[in-house]
This record gives C-alpha cells, structure tokens and sequence, in this order.
C-alpha cells in the first residue's frame, strides 16, 4: 500500500477494550472515510489472495448502498472496522472534568470512565483499511465520487484497531477479519417482514394482514418461509410466500410503479407510490376472489378451515392452497400481463389445471406415493402452465423434453393449451 498524504486529523472517540484487543470508537465523515480509508488488500501479502476480497465487493451492491446514502433521508450504517498501521495515531484522554455547579454526576465519574473517553488523532501517513464493512464502504466511495450535496454531513461511527504487518500481526489481522465477516448475519426475511419500513412488500404485507380481510386472524401463516406447516389446517399461506408473491406483482407487471427488487427493498417509496402498491396487492388478490372458486370460498367462509381441508392435505388437494403453487400462478399471471390487461391475465390463468392429482403436478411437484409437495421441478412446472397459456420462454420441443426428463417418461405429453 502506497504512502498516505492525508492532512492531520483528530476524532472524538471512546477507548474500549475486548479480548486481546484495544479498540477505539470515533466519529467520521463520509468524505474522510472515502479519502483515507482503503480495502482490506494489506490482509494478504499475495496479491491474488488479495484478488479475491476485491473480486466480493459487487458493483451492483456499491451502486445500491450508494443510491441508499443520497436518497433515503433515513439512512443508517452499523459501525464500520478499520485496521490502521503505521503513521503515528494518539490517544488522548480526557483525564479530568469539572462538574457543573449542583450536578455532582461527572464528578463522580470513576477513573476508568474519564480515561475510555477522548480524542484519537491521526498525523496522516497512516494506512487505513476496513476489516468489517467494505461494501459499505464501496457504496460510500461511489457516492462521493458521484458527488454529494456541500451540506451533506453524515458522521459514521468507525471502531479502529491496531495492525502490525508482522506475521504474527498479519495473522491476527486476517483471524479478526474472517471472524467479523462469519459470524455477520444478515437480517432475516421474517424480522423484513415484521419491521422494514423501507421494503415496499414488507409494508404492502403488513398492511394486507392489517387493513383487509384477504389474510386477516388465522388466515395467514406466520412463517417467514414458503414451507407450511403440516399441522396448520387454517392458513391459505404462509407471510414469506406473501412477501414472494408481491416481489412478482411489483416487479413484473408491467405498471407505471413497476421496480427493481433491490429498489423496492433499499429505499422507501414515496407515500403516493405505496398507495400505488398497496392497491395493486389488493386488485391482485381481488382478482383471485372473482376468477378462481376455490379461493372465493376460502375468502368468503365464516370457517376457512373446512375449506382448507378440502383443498391441502394428504389427498393432494388445489395448487393455490400450497405456497410454491400460489408462487408458480403469480408468476404465470404475472408473464401475462405483459400481453394483455391484469383482469384478462387472471381469467385466462384461472383456466389452467389447478388439481394436484394432474398434470402437470402430480408426478412432478406432487407426490402421489409419499403424498408431499417438492420443488425439484419449480420451473418445469410453472414452463408446462405457460405453455398451455402461450406464453412459456422454451420451444416446444425443448419443454417437451424437459417435461419427459423431470417424468422419467419418454411418452409422456405436454398437456393441451387452454384458450
């Protein structure tokens, strides 16, 4: 790493200790973070080693984190970890503060208290490199170089920690760094659904539960994933379906809200545009009501779990009734409307074979003989009910061979078109 000419800087900052290792929590600015702090390439001396940490750092994901910091006014990062060597950082302690008349609380501040809070100051030939948040640190350098407002005074907490370019110390280093990035665990898809503000599904979800009768009480399983539970006989759902299924609605229907995932997931819409999707949830799943009579009488009954009976069990029962089905027909409606208006890609898709005990479930995403649902065959699967709708991406040719192939059945046909 090539010498730093960064001009003096002192940071407010807290001293802590942990294990083995001294750390201090400072604050500061997106524009010194970009300018001074580089990429973990120092972890290694072998320079493809090095490679490879370069190679993680996504453009696609800088380019996300940067759009997030300058256009959601909400904006938060957790603390970034910055290894430094070199140069000739300092630590200084506030080692006494007066209390003001009538407030004895500083003076009674122990010892250890007045010296964990102080200032760190840096001479500017240091070498910084983050161990702990580096595509954050991408999407920060993006949005400078992009530039950003004059005020724009972001301050993000940085805890910085001592490296020496021993092999000891390079071994230390590479050990912090490979801890901080396995044991980080990314938010998971049920604490989206409950908490996001953000996310346009995950409030389009809430909202679903809360302000309309589609999923309200015991209608909607409370399961972050598209795997019911074999004991609920209630649920038409599951909440992490829901959350799929307005992932398709928002991003391929062809509207004029219409986004990109990543989009939808990073930055609030404005309160008019979740207006927008709230109403083409509700259209959707209207739709639903009026064109498939199992589910109008699901949504319809005082006792939804008599109908659910009747549709998912051991019997097999209707595809909309399980989520990889209800998965598959928003995708199907949702390839549709792009040939014609949402009300008619319903209708049509509302034609389809929905019976798990027929093709082209049963054998594929139906088991007859084990009496479980799989989703070794997802898309083969929804292919076949695109098929017969007009609108698969294979030839058909090619599905018929995949269908044969996934069936273990070189006789067997695709089923016929529906009009």
């Amino acid at each position: 790493m090539s010498g730093s000419n960064n001009k003096q800087l002192t940071l407010p900052a807290l001293r802590g200790v942990m294990g083995n290792w001294v750390y201090y929590t400072c604050l500061m600015s997106v524009q010194e973070l970009s300018e001074r702090v580089r990429f973990a390439e120092e972890v290694h001396k072998n320079k493809n080693l090095s490679g490879m940490i370069q190679r993680q750092l996504r453009l696609t994901r800088s380019a996300q984190i940067a759009n997030y910091i300058k256009n959601q006014p909400e904006r938060f990062f957790n603390s970034l970890v910055v290894a430094t060597y070199g140069g000739q950082p300092n630590w200084h302690a506030i080692s006494s503060v007066k209390s003001k008349p009538g407030g004895p609380e500083l003076g009674e501040l122990s010892e250890e208290a007045l010296e964990s809070v102080g200032f760190l100051s840096f001479r500017g030939d240091e070498e910084l490199f983050a161990l702990d948040g580096q595509h954050r640190l991408a999407g920060i350098k993006k949005a400078v170089a992009e530039g950003l407002p004059e005020d724009h005074a972001d301050e993000l907490s940085v805890i910085f920690v001592a490296h020496k370019t021993t092999p000891q110390g390079l071994e230390r280093t590479r050990r912090l760094f490979t801890t901080l990035n396995k044991t980080a665990r990314p938010v998971s898809k049920g604490d989206i659904i409950a908490l996001d503000e953000d996310d346009a599904m995950a409030i389009c979800v809430r909202k679903l539960i809360e302000e309309t009768d589609f999923f309200s009480g015991d209608k909607i399983a409370f399961v972050a994933s598209n795997n019911m539970p074999t004991k609920n006989a209630v649920s038409i759902t599951t909440i992490g379906n829901l959350y799929d299924v307005l992932i398709t609605l928002f991003t391929q229907i062809p509207t004029e809200i219409k986004a990109r995932k990543a989009d939808l997931q990073r930055i609030r819409p404005s309160d008019d545009k979740l207006d927008a999707y709230f109403e083409l949830s509700k259209k959707f799943f209207g739709l639903l009501d009026k064109n498939f009579s199992e589910v109008q009488s699901y949504f319809k009954s005082g006792n939804p779990e008599t109908v659910v009976q009747q549709h998912r069990g051991p019997h097999g029962g209707t595809a909309l009734f399980r989520p990889i089905g209800l998965d598959i027909f928003a995708k199907v409606i949702a390839k549709l409307s792009k040939h014609m208006t949402l009300e008619k890609a319903v209708a049509l898709a509302s034609k389809l074979p929905r019976n798990l005990g027929e093709a082209p479930y049963s054998g594929l995403m139906w088991s007859p003989s084990t009496k479980t649902i799989s989703n070794a065959h997802t898309i083969t699967v929804r292919e076949v009910l695109m098929h017969m709708v007009g609108v698969s991406k294979y030839s058909e040719a090619t599905l018929l061979s995949r269908y044969r192939k996934a069936m273990a059945d070189e006789t067997a046909q695709l089923p016929p078109k529906v009009t």
